[in-house]
């Protein structure tokens, strides 16, 4: 029986075990007759050497299919089919250490467990393990190791030789796609750590629209008296238009960015009248008739001397007040009469007093209380000539 193993040299046997010379017949790959040899040796050695044949260590001989060792001898009767292969060297490089070794296995894979180097599924070699031994091999392998990827708030536990991270997400299934990124990025090398962060990232467009508060407008009316006022329009509230991106990355908005705006209906205004002719009018108070031309509800403290002159340059003394420097600006000069403290002059700033209606009325040290009331006062005429109807 002939065995052809392409780019190998098979050679093959045919006898009958005797004590008699018997006839080899020895079949070389590539040649369509064989070489015959008269032996009367019953070991399989001995019948290589005659042919001129050297056996190696490494080189495979078998019987029926089954490998024999190099010193087996036939002892009983009957044919037998013998196929020599001779060992091929394999240089073999192991994540970068390189060991060499003979073998006359028919595959690559085979030659490898004959070396007990076993192949993990997800281990790198080049060339395939079914490689047919016909020749000199070089042989790379990577080892596979365990690599962890986190996707999703989900652990994934792998086994992959990749030395980058693209190419382990590629084994793992973990595509990266469109705005999709990987921790750290896929041109990377596999961390120290063996832990990959997949970030799945999805981008939302729409439109959204805002409320834009109405202002209000107060305008001065000469015919209408201090106190009084009118609305002349209502107010409508406005809409702003804005289209948003919005960045989501494993589910949770990271990011909001506004890609344009513009104001799709324009407020309108409320308008209010308000009266600006002063009156002057007059109540009885414990201390006699007081002539006022407005009054107004206002909250009342009181301070003393700070060792510094007034606003107006002088220095302070009982019946000064001091107002928010807009008030002061006004009412400069004038008089406002306080109940329970008197009569007294705007003629000091308090910076404090500003954005809302607020007095602060002297007393000299030594008669110094301080108390905060809300009271009525009345300002004394004449009104300032700058004075429009209300008070900022």
């Amino acid at each position: 029986m002939v065995f052809i193993l392409a780019g190998t040299l098979l050679v093959v046997f045919s006898f009958s075990i005797s004590l008699q010379p018997a006839l080899v017949q020895i079949w070389l790959d590539g040649r369509d007759e064989p070489f015959l040899v008269q032996t009367q040796s019953s070991f399989v050695a001995n019948w290589l050497g005659e042919a001129g044949i050297r056996l190696f260590p490494h080189d495979s001989v078998r019987v029926s299919g089954m490998t024999i060792p190099h010193d087996f001898s036939y002892t009983g009767n009957g044919s037998r089919q013998v196929l020599y292969k001779p060992a091929v060297p394999i240089s073999l490089n192991i994540d970068g250490e390189t060991r060499t070794f003979y073998s006359g296995a028919d595959t690559l894979a085979e030659a490898l467990w004959d070396q007990g180097i076993i192949l993990k599924r997800a281990d790198h070699i080049d060339p395939a393990p079914e490689t047919t031994l016909d020749r000199a091999l070089n042989v790379t392998l990577q080892r596979s190791q365990p690599l962890t990827i986190t996707s999703g708030g989900n652990n994934y536990r792998i086994l992959t030789a990749a030395r980058n991270v693209g190419d382990a997400l590629a084994e793992a299934g973990f595509a990266i796609q469109n705005l999709d990124y990987s921790e750290p990025d896929a041109d990377a090398q596999i961390p120290e750590d063996r832990i990959i962060k997949v970030v799945r990232v999805q981008e939302e467009v729409f439109t959204e629209e805002t409320s834009i508060p109405y202002a209000t407008e107060r305008v001065s009316d000469p015919n209408m008296n201090v106190g009084e006022e009118q609305l002349m329009q209502s107010g409508v509230n406005g809409v702003q238009s804005s289209t948003i991106r919005v960045r989501i990355e494993d589910g949770e908005e990271v990011e909001r960015t506004i890609l344009s705006q513009w104001v799709s209906q324009a407020a309108v205004p409320e308008r209010v009248a308000y009266g600006g002719n002063v009156v002057e009018k007059a109540f009885d108070s414990p201390d006699g008739t007081v002539n006022y031309w407005l009054e107004m509800d206002v909250r009342v403290t009181t301070y003393h001397d700070t060792g510094n002159p007034t606003a107006s340059g002088i220095w302070p003394y009982y019946g000064v007040i001091a107002v928010s420097p807009d008030w002061y600006s006004i009412l400069k000069g004038t008089s406002i009469y306080v109940p329970g403290y008197g009569v007294g002059t705007v003629l000091d700033v308090c910076p404090g007093c500003a954005g809302e209606p607020w007095i602060d009325v002297f007393i000299p040290i030594d008669q110094y209380e301080a108390w905060s009331k809300n009271l009525t006062v009345y300002f004394l005429p004449p009104a300032p000539d700058s004075f429009t109807g209300e008070l900022p």
